[in-house]
């Protein structure tokens, strides 16, 4: 009966890897096919037709969008833990008024659809003349991404044993000196998890890049990946083509810092 329940388990996982893995199996293949072999049924090229990787890396302006996305990225990540750190350690270890509400409204926010504020957003930056820079989406983004890293690290900094810090209280520590010296160090994997999945959620969104950018200077990735569609046409060998090499930063990001994504992610659910 165990062996049974082994082999279906296995049959079962193999199911499961096999639909995560052929999408993008699919597309790397597509991104190697000329146009007119993209709807042919077979799944593997006739020949490996590179040109679509060329075409987007030197004869698109791709590279600007990714470099775009690469400073968004980075910025909006570096902001949310500078600003994220000090809340989430309060709301883990300090005693206020309103601390319960507060916090809930910190987890509201994480859900709260972007759509419903893109109107006053936008009036907002086209005051300021914003509209199409970096600016443009770093704010949102700090803005809309900032509470998911407060709920994250509020969970993470409850696991680190309040001993360590009341001993350092006790020694005439300040509370800034504190977080800087002791609560950062330990709290490694959980600041490196939150910094890649911001990095992630910066990279790939795309209705705020898509209506606050309108030239290469300022677009990111996936709005430019989403104009590689012709009027009358959809150059999919390109299209493609360029999402592999939009993942490839993301990809290569999670497997070095893998362990301490899985640290970081599961710490949060230990209680002290």
């Amino acid at each position: 009966m165990r062996k049974k329940l082994n082999v279906w388990f296995w049959i079962g996982l193999i199911i499961i890897i096999l639909i995560n893995i052929l999408p993008y199996l699919w597309t790397i293949l597509t991104s190697l096919k000329q146009q007119n072999e993209i709807y042919n049924i077979k799944i593997f090229p006739e020949t490996f037709f590179v040109e679509n990787y060329v075409q987007v890396l030197f004869e698109s302006g791709f590279l600007i969008n990714i470099w775009n996305s690469i400073v968004v990225s980075s910025v909006t990540s570096i902001l949310c833990i500078v600003i994220g750190v000090p809340a989430a350690y309060a709301f883990a270890r300090l005693e206020f008024r309103m601390k319960n509400g507060l916090f809930m409204l910190v987890l509201f926010m994480t859900i709260f659809p972007g759509i419903f504020i893109i109107s006053p957003l936008f009036s907002f930056l086209r005051d300021i003349g914003a509209i199409d820079t970096h600016f443009a989406l770093i704010l949102p983004y700090i803005a809309y991404f900032t509470p998911l890293v407060v709920w994250i690290l509020t969970g993470f900094f409850r696991t680190i044993p309040s001993a360590i810090e009341e001993v350092a209280i006790m020694d005439g520590c300040s509370i800034p000196k504190l977080i800087w010296k002791i609560v950062l160090p330990l709290s490694v994997p959980g600041i490196i998890t939150v910094g890649i999945i911001t990095f992630t959620l910066s990279w790939n969104e795309f209705l705020f890049a898509l209506i606050f950018t309108s030239s290469d200077n300022a677009k990111t990735v996936p709005v430019a990946i989403s104009q590689f569609q012709g009027v009358h046409s959809l150059n999919w060998g390109q299209m493609t083509a360029a999402a592999v090499i939009a993942t490839i930063p993301i990809v290569l990001i999670s497997v070095f810092l893998q362990k301490y994504i899985i640290s970081g992610l599961t710490s949060g659910a230990i209680k002290e």
